[in-house]
């Protein structure tokens, strides 16, 4: 139950799903519209999938794993931080 209201009522995958996927879907019509929400489906469960099952493994791998993978995550953040500064710089 908790796990369903969270992801449900968060307003930033609310503002996400409308933002982004709603402004990119304005660009079809009839029945390209329709596989572009089928796509969005399908890609969205997949994720999710593929995110559960990366849950499973990286919890049967040594402890010491999962700090590298954050600080490999956060170098990736802030390159991207710092690439789109560069880019909005010039």
């Amino acid at each position: 139950m908790f796990a369903g209201s969270v992801s449900l009522l968060n307003p930033h995958a609310i503002m996400d799903t409308v933002g982004v996927i709603g402004a990119s879907s304005l660009q079809y019509a009839g029945a390209e519209k329709m596989g572009f929400t089928v796509a969005c489906i399908l890609v969205s469960f997949v994720w999710f999938v593929f995110l559960a099952v990366a849950g499973r493994v990286l919890k049967e791998m040594k402890p010491g794993f999962i700090p590298v993978l954050n600080k490999l995550s956060a170098f990736f953040i802030w390159a991207s931080a710092v690439y789109m500064t560069v880019l909005l710089l010039e």
